[in-house]
């Protein structure tokens, strides 16, 4: 940030009244207002304060002029396209369906902005280990859960993508159903709470664990357990298995964590038909 006026001829002075073969400038200690005061009054002026005062202004012209030359400096770089999977996410979320793109002013862009056509909500932009850049896109149903682009809209999708991408990259936009949960607890529950009332409670913190969930983010059996293990009847619980189905693909066996193909996640099935439940007084 600029300095002020007073501050650039305060800074002068102080460094006047470090040079003792200055000090028959009089007056001293000076500052910057009583100089104001001095040539608002009918006293006279030291020469040598006025040069201070224009300098001061120089500098303080100067040091507006930079700030302004940052300002518009960092403007440009931050809308010169970077190629990073942040700058791809954003791109895709401006993708508008419906319209075409037009090269203008050395990119491509819309000609008419229009927000009420910008139908991906969701996007993770992932570079695989064969160099291939994977964007994995959800628009969201009326209940603000993520559902597939239609095939015409990811086709629309994919054409946009390869107009914005850098050269030579080799970027792919996919749609896909939620990946599918199955996993395997032994519930171990106190019977004074009746059984329908826990299941109900855990079916509960099951969904909004995944509510929860960033998109592309990681399912977390450990996470999940923890969930449970709050709701209020459950005693114990003993973890058994867990697998993952992306969209018409093979079920993938993990006890940790797994990072969807679609991006989001939904349940093989209830909590009552997939749990085990014991009764443990």
């Amino acid at each position: 940030m600029s300095r002020t006026i007073a501050e650039i001829y305060d800074s002068l002075i102080a460094e006047k009244e470090a040079q003792g073969a200055l000090d028959g400038l009089l007056p001293a200690p000076e500052t910057f207002n009583n100089l104001l005061d001095a040539v608002t009054s009918d006293s006279k002026v030291g020469i040598w304060r006025m040069w201070a005062a224009l300098v001061s202004v120089g500098h303080w012209t100067h040091e507006q002029e930079f700030e302004i030359f940052i300002a518009e400096a960092e403007a440009i770089a931050a809308a010169a396209p970077a190629g990073t999977p942040r700058w791809y996410q954003e791109q895709f979320y401006l993708f508008q369906y419906g319209d075409a793109l037009e090269y203008i002013g050395s990119k491509y862009q819309y000609a008419v902005v229009d927000p009420t056509k910008r139908i991906i909500k969701r996007c993770a932009i992932e570079e695989r280990s064969d160099g291939v850049v994977v964007a994995k896109l959800a628009a969201l149903d009326g209940s603000g859960n993520p559902i597939p682009l239609t095939a015409p809209e990811l086709a629309a999708a994919n054409s946009f993508g390869k107009k914005v991408k850098f050269a030579g990259t080799r970027l792919a936009a996919l749609s896909l159903n939620a990946d599918s949960v199955d996993i395997a607890f032994e519930i171990f529950y106190d019977p004074i709470i009746p059984l329908a009332t826990v299941q109900a409670a855990v079916q509960a913190v099951m969904d909004a664990y995944i509510a929860s969930l960033d998109f592309n983010a990681k399912f977390s059996v450990t996470k999940l357990t923890d969930a449970i293990q709050t709701v209020q009847g459950v005693n114990d619980l003993q973890f058994g298995s867990a697998t993952a189905t992306p969209a018409g693909g093979s079920a993938i066996p993990f006890t940790l964590s797994y990072i969807p193909a679609s991006g989001y996640f939904e349940y093989a099935d209830t909590a009552t038909n997939m749990f085990t439940w014991t009764a443990q007084p």
